[in-house]
């Protein structure tokens, strides 16, 4: 499995291009970009899949014109699955994005496990950041949206946030083996075991 990262936006959101030789998977696509529709379409002939970690605007920016250009379905947890339609929720009018509502056409719940292709994923329910943010876990790939990051964690100060809620996501997290690789929505990549020795969110 080959994991590809490019920087979208002013925020500079990881959207990750994941690709084996049976599948293309595309993980917050958070602003219109070519690249991500460049990647589907060159892959079309494997099983693809556009993953939401969860519905704030720099995330998801760029989904529903890549579900056009491509023709690939998206999922995102089923507890964010309406802030997509509400830019109140979603930020975007709180920073001027332009994000038009749209759906998800996949819906996932805490321990749901799916196959793309070749490529396994479970999904672990985190919320805290929003109120149903999730990661995706694929071998020893954790994709951690704006939960757990290098050395921090997310904010907790927008609509849906919740301190206390995001900490025991974050512990959830840490239960992980060491020898995860965190992908986060911002930032370097780290693992479980540098962030449990290191991240003071996390003790």
């Amino acid at each position: 499995m080959e994991i590809r990262v490019i920087h979208l936006g002013l925020i500079k959101t990881n959207c990750y291009l994941i690709s084996s030789e049976k599948a293309a998977v595309v993980i917050d696509p958070g602003f219109k970009s070519e690249i991500p529709a460049q990647f589907l379409n060159e892959n079309a002939e494997k099983e693809r899949l556009i993953l939401i970690t969860h519905a704030h605007f720099d995330h998801i920016g760029g989904a529903d014109e890549l579900r056009k250009l491509t023709g690939v379905k998206i999922g995102i947890g089923a507890k964010d699955a309406e802030s997509l339609s509400d830019p109140e929720i979603n930020l975007s009018n709180k920073f001027h994005a332009g994000v038009e509502p749209f759906c998800a056409d996949i819906l996932f719940n805490d321990g749901d496990e799916f196959t793309v292709g070749d490529i396994p994923f479970k999904v672990i329910l985190t919320p805290g950041h929003t109120v149903g943010e999730v990661c995706y876990l694929s071998g020893d790939n954790l994709f951690s949206g704006d939960t757990l990051f290098k050395g921090s964690v997310g904010r907790t100060d927008f609509p849906g946030g919740e301190t206390r809620t995001l900490l025991r996501s974050v512990k959830k997290l840490i239960t992980l083996p060491g020898n995860t690789k965190v992908y986060p929505g911002h930032g370097d990549f780290t693992t479980i075991a540098e962030e449990k020795n290191n991240n003071m969110f996390a003790w």
